[in-house]
């Protein structure tokens, strides 16, 4: 499963082919949708105790990202890739 298309889909409204299906009224911020898929998915997990944010007690979870998510042009969010992934404090790619 790959975040970043989803993560696109919330912020510019756009299906994988390029039609649009939202207005801007419907559509999320980066801020707004990346902390849906971490501090969210955490709380709705019940793990948000210890995942979701970068944080002392929380584990070392993270990716080193091809591209700047917040400095990419929308249409690009699609296509970052994750060149380093560290899970529990352990590279498990890269």
């Amino acid at each position: 499963y790959n975040p970043w298309v989803a993560l696109a889909w919330l912020v510019n409204g756009r299906t994988v082919g390029g039609m649009s299906l939202y207005d801007d009224a419907n559509r999320l911020s980066r801020d707004e949708a990346l902390r849906l898929f971490t501090r969210g998915s955490a709380w709705f997990s019940g793990e948000d105790d210890v995942k979701g944010s970068l944080a002392v007690g929380q584990y070392a979870d993270f990716a080193v990202l091809t591209d700047d998510y917040f400095g990419i042009p929308d249409e690009e969010i699609a296509r970052v890739e994750s060149v380093l992934t560290v899970l529990d404090g352990r590279v498990v790619h890269g």
